[in-house]
């Protein structure tokens, strides 16, 4: 039980640990990204209108740009001598009809066709190159800038960051493993108090009861076998023998003091032989029990696996609201499914609440039926010791236990 407390818990922590920092680092890699686009977009805002006023108005001594064209705040001063641009003038057809390459060295006249041909939309990104389309009275006019340095930096930034990210996840990860037994201590020492306390209360209840059992006994000797108190008496002390019995059985394999020795057996049979020892007490409930069992081998302790049955049985002999009780067997996978079906009022759904301890669908706690609420959670105890699985399912008219096991 605190192993798989801890595993949930360090499972929980480590997953809102790493959520928090990748969205953390995914939003800072996406705003970088964003901003090189958007400085690359004002780096050709800037190109473009000094290439505009050179071509109409006459350069005054080497100045360049021309007065009264700054760069953007966030852009260098001398934005306008370090970009790395190139333009292209196409017709409507698409055919070039003019360049200039005069502030690009690695690109030639007969690549400018295709970069053109991948310039699909109005601006965007063609290998290392930022472009932008504007329309012309003739076609189209393309301005393609270099951002290979600033795209290799966004990149190693983002490699940066996942890595960065990696190692811190890592080493959060070992502190919340190494701290999760601390954090729990309280727990795993208040649930060893409770089982303790279960088992101990157990063992205490053992004497007055049978005590009492013997005392009932000698005054049925002298009051006789019909007196209504001493049955009451009887009654009692043997349902509250079989709460403790259950109670320290289901403690004992909580704390791990029960060995489960797994071995291959015949679930068909183990199960055919326990509906053979409730069909007595399912024809005095007026009720039967059909089977549908095919045969399955499975690998588990038979004796906890056969007491589970008997458990499910006994629950729907007790409450089933109908007259037929189905149990069936078969393969599934790698699982042996064994399901105990009977109509039943229950909402549609699953009901893992019918497997908690001293549980009761009457809010009322009618004990008339002479259960106590904790055989469910005797059974779900027997599955997980053995590798398996059970699960309460209902459609609404009928409810449905599925006990899965390892095959053989």
């Amino acid at each position: 039980m605190i192993k798989k407390l801890r595993k949930r818990f360090i499972l929980l922590a480590l997953s809102v640990v790493a959520a928090v920092i990748l969205v953390i680092v995914a939003g800072i890699d996406v705003a970088n990204y964003v901003n090189m686009k958007d400085k690359a977009d004002d780096e050709i805002a800037f190109v473009e209108q000094n290439t505009a006023r050179q071509s109409s108005e006459p350069r005054e001594g080497n100045g360049f740009p021309l007065p009264g064209i700054l760069p953007p705040k966030d852009l260098p001063n001398e934005t306008a001598f370090s970009a790395r641009y190139f333009t292209v003038e196409v017709d409507e057809e698409g055919n070039v009809t003019s360049y200039n390459l005069e502030r690009i060295a690695f690109v030639s006249a007969s690549d400018l066709a295709s970069y053109v041909e991948k310039a699909t939309g109005n601006k965007g990104f063609v290998g290392n190159y930022r472009y932008r389309k504007t329309q012309t009275e003739d076609g189209s006019h393309y301005i393609f800038l270099d951002c290979q340095k600033e795209i290799s930096s966004t990149r190693n930034f983002i490699v940066s960051s996942a890595i960065i990210a990696s190692i811190g996840i890592a080493a959060i990860s070992l502190l919340i493993i190494l701290l999760s037994k601390r954090v729990l201590a309280p727990v795993e020492e208040s649930y060893k108090k409770q089982k303790r306390f279960i088992t101990d209360a157990g063992h205490e209840l053992k004497t007055p009861l049978t005590v009492i059992s013997a005392n009932a006994e000698l005054l049925e000797l002298e009051l006789g076998e019909n007196n209504e108190w001493l049955n009451s008496i009887k009654g009692q002390v043997q349902k509250l023998g079989g709460l403790t019995k259950e109670l320290v059985y289901l403690s004992r394999m909580d704390e791990g003091e029960t060995v489960v020795e797994k071995a291959p057996f015949a679930l068909d049979v183990a199960a055919e032989e326990c509906a053979a020892g409730f069909r007595e007490a399912a024809l005095v409930a007026g009720k039967s029990i059909s089977l549908e069992l095919a045969p399955v081998t499975a690998k588990a302790n038979e004796e906890m696996v056969r007491r589970a049955l008997s458990l499910l049985l006994d629950n729907a002999v007790k409450y089933a609201e109908g007259a037929e009780i189905r149990l069936s067997l078969r393969k599934e996978g790698k699982w042996a499914v064994l399901e105990e079906s009977n109509a039943a009022s229950l909402s549609k759904g699953e009901h893992p609440e019918l497997f908690e301890r001293f549980y009761r669908p009457d809010a009322s706690r009618n004990g008339a039926t002479g259960g106590h609420g904790i055989g469910l959670s005797v059974v779900q105890s027997i599955a997980e010791n053995n590798g398996g699985e059970v699960c309460c399912l209902s459609n609404g008219e009928t409810v449905t236990f599925r006990l899965k096991l390892p095959l053989a």
